[in-house]
């Protein structure tokens, strides 16, 4: 009858205890956008000098989904913050809707970088399930590129990068090309070895 007693305290202690943890599952989604239709337009005019740009006139769509468990489909529409700033350390957010809910993105600039007729943004944040449940705040990494091929005052396009997953380390084609060449030395030297 102890044990019983026992028992049935223990199951209630361990229900108790973890009544109160999460059981949402983190956000997977990796996704491309871009602009259907409107203009892109830089508060100086030239997208490499630009701190900011300004979009109107049309709509941000999902144009590519690599990875997903939230509902993101295709030509899906997203808001994002207008207008965009390009300054390290300055925060925006972008916000879309699914089947599954609302989810907005708070993310802060890390890298800004310009070259001939371009600009590009790296950003990273969190993802929040904002209306519905089921999914954890998770990191989330952002990135933008901006071309101005006509020089300044000239069309911007755009093209835009979102993903649940840190971006990796890849190693450059020659370490990776040393490898390879050592691992042949390696398996050529053993078969001199055995003959």
């Amino acid at each position: 009858m102890k044990f019983a007693t026992f028992r049935a305290v223990a199951v209630a202690a361990a229900v108790t205890a973890f009544a109160g943890v999460a059981s949402a599952i983190p956000v997977i989604s990796t996704f491309n956008f871009t602009i259907f239709g409107g203009t892109l337009t830089s508060n100086t005019g030239d997208i490499t000098t630009s701190t900011s740009v300004s979009y109107a006139g049309g709509v941000y769509g999902v144009n590519g989904v690599a990875a997903d468990n939230i509902g993101v489909n295709l030509f899906q529409t997203l808001t994002l913050t207008n207008p965009m700033v390009f300054t390290v350390g300055s925060v925006f957010s972008k916000e879309f809707s699914t089947a599954n809910g609302t989810f907005l993105e708070t993310l802060t600039v890390n890298t800004f970088s310009t070259s001939i007729s371009s600009a590009s943004i790296t950003a990273s944040g969190t993802i929040t399930q904002t209306v519905g449940t089921g999914f954890d705040p998770t990191p989330v990494f952002f990135s933008a590129s901006y071309t101005q091929n006509g020089g300044p005052g000239a069309q911007i396009n755009a093209s835009f990068n979102n993903s649940t997953t840190p971006p990796g380390v890849i190693p450059e084609p020659t370490s990776l090309a040393l490898v390879g060449l050592a691992l042949l030395g390696v398996g050529f030297a053993r078969r001199q070895l055995k003959a």
